[in-house]
C-alpha cells in the first residue's frame, strides 16, 4: 500500500471517528438523565443477541447477492470472497471523500479473482442498483408519512431534500439511457468548472452512471434474467433485515417499538446519506438519526439508542472491513 494512501486512510479514519464521536457525545449530553440509568436496567439481552444475528444474516445475504451477480457474468466467486470485497469497500467508502476509496480497491480485489475491470464494474454497479432502487422509490413516500407525524423544520427539510435528490436521480438515469454521450459531456463540463467536493461528486456521478449502463446491458440478457430475479429476491430479504435492525435495537433496550415507523426512518436515512460527503457523513447520520428516531424513541434513551444503532448499521461492518483491508491490500 502506498505511503500517501496510508496517510489519507489514517486521516479519513480520524476525521470520521472524530466527527461521529463528537456528535454522539453531544446527543448523549442532551439526552442522558436519571431515567436513562433506570432504562438501562430494563435491557433485554435476547434483543441484543437478535441484533447480532440479524446483522450476520444481513452480511451473508449481501455477500450472497454479490456472488449471484458474479455467477451471472460467468465469473462466480466464493461467498467468503464476496463478503470480503463488500466489507473492504464499505470501510474505505466510509473514510474517503464521497465514498470514492472503496470502488478502486474492490476492482483490484475482483481483478485478483480473474474478473476483468469491465465486468467487475458491472457487478458492483448492479449491486448498488439492487440496494438503492427500492430505497429511492420508498424514501419520498416514507418521508411524507413522517411529515404527517411531525411538522418540524427538520422534517420539512428532509422531505424537500429527498424530493430533490429523487428528481435529479431519475432525470440523470433517464438521460444516461436515452442520451449517454450528451449526459456524460454535460457532467464533464460541469466537473471541469467545479472544485473540491462538488468536483468529486460529479466524478462520482460520471463513474456511477457509466457503471449503471454497463451493468444494465450485462444483466438484461435473457440467460441472466434468472440470476437477476434471484439476486432481487435476496435483496428484498437483505433490506428487510437491515431496516429491521432499528426496531430490534429498540426492543433490546426494553422498549415496545413502533416497527413500521422505525423501519421507515432507516430507509429515509439510507437515501439521505448516499450523497452526503464522507468522512463527514458520520455526524450527519447521528444528527439525522436523532431527529427521525426521536419520533419512535423516548428522549431519555435516545442518545444510547443512536450510539448503538450507528454501531450496528455502520461501524461493525466498517471495523471488520478495516481488518479485511489491512489483510488484503
Amino acid at each position: 500500500m502506498e505511503e500517501s494512501f496510508r496517510r489519507k486512510l489514517k486521516r479519513g479514519i480520524k476525521i470520521s471517528v472524530g466527527i461521529s464521536a463528537g456528535v454522539s457525545l453531544i446527543i448523549l449530553l442532551l439526552t442522558v438523565e436519571r431515567r436513562t440509568w433506570e432504562a438501562l436496567g430494563k435491557i433485554r439481552p435476547i434483543g441484543l443477541f437478535l441484533l447480532f444475528v440479524m446483522w450476520g444474516l444481513y452480511t451473508v445475504l449481501d455477500g450472497l447477492r454479490f456472488k449471484i451477480l458474479t455467477r451471472a457474468g460467468d465469473r462466480e466467486i466464493s461467498l467468503r470472497k464476496a463478503i470480503e470485497v463488500i466489507l473492504t469497500g464499505n470501510f474505505l467508502a466510509a473514510v474517503t471523500p464521497f465514498q470514492t476509496g472503496g470502488f478502486p480497491v474492490q476492482l483490484y480485489l475482483l481483478n485478483r479473482e480473474g474478473i476483468n475491470p469491465g465486468k467487475a464494474m458491472a457487478f458492483l454497479a448492479f449491486r448498488g442498483i439492487l440496494i438503492y432502487a427500492p430505497v429511492y422509490i420508498l424514501a419520498p413516500i416514507f418521508g411524507l408519512t413522517f411529515f404527517s407525524f411531525s411538522d418540524s423544520f427538520v422534517m420539512r427539510f428532509l422531505v424537500r431534500y429527498l424530493s430533490i435528490i429523487l428528481f435529479i436521480g431519475i432525470l440523470l438515469i433517464g438521460l444516461s439511457l436515452l442520451k449517454p454521450a450528451v449526459t456524460e459531456r454535460f457532467l464533464e463540463r460541469l466537473r471541469d468548472r467545479s472544485h473540491g467536493n462538488i468536483r468529486r461528486l460529479l466524478d462520482f456521478l460520471i463513474v456511477e452512471l457509466e457503471e449503471f449502463r454497463i451493468g444494465l446491458g450485462l444483466f438484461l440478457k435473457n440467460h441472466n434474467l434468472k440470476h437477476l430475479l434471484l439476486a432481487t429476491l435476496v435483496s428484498i430479504f437483505s433490506l428487510l433485515l437491515y431496516v429491521g435492525l432499528a426496531p430490534a435495537l429498540l426492543y433490546g433496550l426494553g422498549l415496545s417499538p413502533n416497527v413500521p415507523r422505525a423501519m421507515m426512518a432507516q430507509v429515509i436515512l439510507m437515501a439521505l446519506l448516499l450523497f452526503i460527503p464522507t468522512p463527514g457523513a458520520g455526524g450527519v447520520a447521528e444528527a439525522g438519526g436523532a431527529a427521525l428516531y426521536s419520533l419512535v424513541c423516548p428522549k431519555h434513551i435516545l442518545g444510547v439508542f443512536i450510539v448503538l444503532w450507528r454501531f450496528f448499521t455502520f461501524y461493525l461492518g466498517a471495523i471488520i472491513g478495516g481488518v479485511t483491508t489491512l489483510k488484503e491490500i
